[in-house]
């Protein structure tokens, strides 16, 4: 047996011992052990790609390790059921979360950091069921305590209305004793309805956009779908040239080889890396001038990277990537392109002559807004990140030396 499938089955057996001692009357704890007990339920009820199973495999070969909770209702007083039992006749699914855990290098004691993104996901049954809800995390801490977890921060899935405010959602979190934090993921996104036929797609874009788009094709910039490690290559070279260009950092290759042998044709084939080619046959020999990556799961697309070479930029090649992208993923029965970020709004206020702070602007993340925009769509926003602290000690040394980097 491998050391990665002896590590996995370790992991699933600490799980198995955490549920049985469930203490909580009403419900049923149980850690799913392949992904058909997982991904469905996420899928039906809004859940993110940062949930999937496919994301906590992949995390899980980039050091951290994933702990999935399956909450149910069960009409019994004490219900103990084996592992990987997923289809209990008098259970009521409540509440699913994955929170990954990173252990803390270099500490002579089992020291580690937990991290819940875009979870969990509710249930019908469990949005106004506070039992359910104390009873989860009550659980979530017990399994990150056992790790030796300094803290968990948690990055909830939820769309912020003129109903649901985030000081409403930051009352909820303090009750239960989170704090508000520094987040990782955007607190602004932009998404597209996509379930509209191609020609509505493209009536409801900026004429700018709309313009740009056909000049792509009018100059003869072509698209096509990475196929080979060495395409993968070329996208990851493109992303050097942009990070270097607009002053930002990226991963390491085998960061995008990982995703491509867990997402790309080798894996579940949940991703496009699309790459746009010069429209001068001498210039293709210099290899794509832009390119971009995006995932799909359940009814949702997500763009993710995006990068360009210093070469032919002119063509507008991005405007015509993604609007393959967005025809990729209605191929696949998407109804919503999320463009994966916005900038944030400027501190007096979201108005249309000042949508993004001056910081973002000075970044050049005001262009990045501008361009998203311009394809229609909607803005929508979350609360941010919240920890939940188990040492007080370490967490302000660890707010010290990393904040809210979690490595």
């Amino acid at each position: 047996m491998s050391r990665v499938s002896t590590e996995k089955s370790t992991e699933q057996e600490q799980q198995s011992r955490e549920l049985e001692d469930i203490s909580a009357r009403s419900f049923v704890a149980r850690a799913p052990l392949r992904p058909a007990e997982w991904d469905p339920i996420l899928e039906a009820n809004a859940g993110t790609l940062l949930q999937s199973w496919g994301w906590g495999e992949f995390k899980s070969a980039t050091g951290w390790s994933p702990y999935r909770l399956a909450f149910h209702k069960t009409g019994s007083p004490r219900v103990v059921k084996p592992v990987g039992y997923s289809h209990p006749d008098s259970s009521t699914p409540m509440i699913y979360g994955q929170t990954l855990y990173r252990s803390v290098p270099r500490l002579p004691l089992r020291v580690s950091v937990g991290y819940m993104p875009r979870g969990p996901v509710y249930l019908a049954p469990a949005r106004d069921n506070e039992e359910a809800e104390e009873a989860f995390w009550k659980r979530v801490h017990t399994a990150s305590k056992k790790r030796g977890a300094i803290f968990l921060k948690v990055e909830p899935n939820i769309v912020l209305t003129e109903d649901l405010t985030k000081g409403a959602i930051d009352k909820k979190m303090g009750k239960m004793g989170f704090r508000p934090a520094g987040r990782l993921q955007p607190a602004r996104t932009w998404v597209l309805d996509i379930a509209a036929s191609e020609d509505d797609l493209l009536k409801g874009m900026k004429p700018k956009t709309r313009y740009n788009l056909r000049l792509a094709g009018r100059r003869g910039v072509t698209v096509r779908r990475a196929e080979t490690l060495a395409d993968l290559l070329a996208f990851h070279s493109m992303l050097e040239t942009t990070g270097a260009r607009d002053e930002f950092g990226i991963h390491t290759f085998p960061y995008y080889e990982q995703l491509w042998n867990t997402f790309g044709p080798g894996g579940d084939n949940n991703i496009a890396i699309l790459l746009a080619e010069h429209p001068d046959e001498a210039e293709r020999a210099h290899g794509p001038i832009a390119g971009l990556l995006a995932f799909r799961f359940g009814h949702e697309a997500i763009y993710m990277y995006g990068a360009s070479s210093n070469r032919g930029r002119e063509h507008m090649p991005n405007y015509l990537l993604q609007w393959e992208a967005i025809r990729w993923a209605k191929s696949h029965e998407c109804t919503v392109y999320d463009f994966w970020g916005i900038p944030d709004p400027p501190a007096g206020g979201d108005d249309e002559g000042a949508e993004v702070s001056p910081i973002n602007s000075r970044s050049g993340l005001r262009g990045v807004y501008w361009f998203k925009r311009g394809f229609g769509g909607r803005q929508i926003e979350y609360p941010g990140a919240y920890d939940y602290v188990y040492n007080p000690l370490l967490y302000k040394l660890w707010m010290r030396w990393r904040g809210s980097n979690l490595g």
